[in-house]
């Protein structure tokens, strides 16, 4: 009964049960955070106005234990930010998101989540960070993400992903983070990492088996 309500939030409390995110009509901020959540309700594309209204989601410090696929399928599409980290999410994530084509953050750190890394940066063309840190992602790093131009924080630490860090790093002009600590990656360094200047990088737990061929700045 509240038709005119953009912004809801009820962080930092001890809530409990299940997340409705499009609890109501005309949303286009919800924040969860900091309860104690155990699970998310599928966003119902038709339910009402908020699925077309809602831009900021922040589910992120509760127990939510569903499958990744499950909330992303019909995730709202002009959402613009989608926090869900440390949680219990697990499973893989899709091949795409060719419908977020807002969508500027997305970070499920701290989850349960496996298989491979899909190619982010030709779906989601606006992607400024990308944060599914501590997890168990697998596989190489997708080749199209060193192709991206918006991206400011890649934050793939604590997976076990492998491969190569290729040259085409230096596409990452705007990159300000840049973690791809811990996991199983191997190769050298590549000097082209040297173009993304003013970034924070950060690589060891790796196999790296030299050292940067040439300076980085």
């Amino acid at each position: 009964n509240l038709p005119s309500l953009t912004y809801f939030n009820v962080s930092k409390n001890q809530l409990t049960g299940e997340i409705d995110a499009l609890v109501a009509p005309s949303l286009t901020h919800v924040d969860f955070s900091n309860n104690n959540f155990k699970s998310m309700r599928r966003f119902e594309k038709y339910k009402d106005s908020s699925f077309q209204s809602l831009r900021f989601c922040d589910v992120s410090n509760n127990a939510i234990q569903n499958d990744v696929a499950d909330i992303l399928e019909s995730i709202p599409p002009n959402i613009e930010q989608f926090i869900a980290s440390n949680n219990h999410i697990n499973g893989t994530l899709p091949d795409s998101l060719n419908h977020l084509q807002k969508l500027r953050q997305f970070k499920m750190a701290s989850n349960e989540l496996s298989g491979e890394l899909p190619g982010f940066a030709d779906s989601l063309p606006t992607l400024y960070k990308l944060d599914v840190s501590t997890n168990g992602l697998t596989g190489p790093i997708p080749e199209n993400i060193w192709r991206s131009l918006s991206l400011a924080t890649l934050n793939l630490t604590g997976n076990l992903l492998t491969g190569t860090i290729p040259s085409t790093v230096g596409n990452l002009a705007v990159l300000e983070e840049f973690d791809l600590s811990n996991n199983t990656l191997s190769g050298s360094i590549p000097s082209e990492l040297g173009q993304i200047r003013g970034a924070s990088v950060f690589l060891k737990g790796n196999g790296f088996y030299s050292n940067i061929t040439a300076p980085l700045s």
